[in-house]
């Protein structure tokens, strides 16, 4: 499985909290479409395999997320049965996500989204102070944290229900989007308002 590194650095300014993507994805290299292999399915398209590129590292980073609250102190049962269930269904995702990714043969676009962070996504150094926390302070944070990630990829991910050619990732698109917007309104629950990173 592909995953995104999460390796430590400084921890960088709130505005790194990362409404967008990295600067070199800016780049004309970056942004190219990648051409058609002969293994993907004929209804395939470009919004399919950027869509497959970009979502395993985002959800790789919910899962690790996820991972840090499930192995913390913090005695919350609705917000660890939560964030079992972002893990375990993210994790699920990923998984066929990966495997048509090495179906279609596109290792190259894997491994250029594999570096970006966008749609939500936190920066190493922020990641790194979130896995330094604990009790309380680690539950609020997780609340915010999580409700931006699944906020800001809304959009990418209703792109690719409404342009994608992929029939079965299309419907998995448009299943995200209905359980991360339910999970982001219990996440408003438990914090008693609209989380903000």
């Amino acid at each position: 499985m592909r995953t995104l590194p999460l390796f430590a650095a400084p921890l960088l300014a709130a505005t790194l909290l990362l409404a967008g993507c990295s600067p070199t994805e800016t780049s004309p290299t970056e942004t190219m479409l990648s051409e058609r292999t002969d293994a993907m399915p004929v209804e395939a398209n470009d919004t399919d395999v950027h869509f497959i590129g970009m979502m395993v590292p985002h959800h790789q980073q919910a899962i690790d997320m996820s991972d840090v609250l499930l192995a913390s102190d913090v005695d919350d049962p609705a917000l660890r049965d939560l964030a079992q269930r972002i893990r375990d269904g993210q994790q699920r995702e990923n998984g066929q996500m990966n495997a048509w990714a090495d179906e279609w043969g596109i290792d190259a676009d894997m491994e250029l989204h594999s570096r970006h962070i966008a749609n939500g996504m936190v920066s190493p150094g922020v990641y790194e102070s979130f896995t330094t926390l604990e009790g309380e302070a680690l539950r609020t944070r997780f609340l915010e944290l999580m409700h931006f990630h699944h906020q800001e990829v809304i959009a990418m991910t209703q792109d690719q229900v409404d342009n994608g050619g992929y029939a079965p990732l299309r419907e998995m698109a448009a299943e995200m989007i209905a359980v991360q917007t339910a999970e982001m309104a219990e996440m408003e629950q438990m914090y008693g308002g609209v989380p903000t990173p």
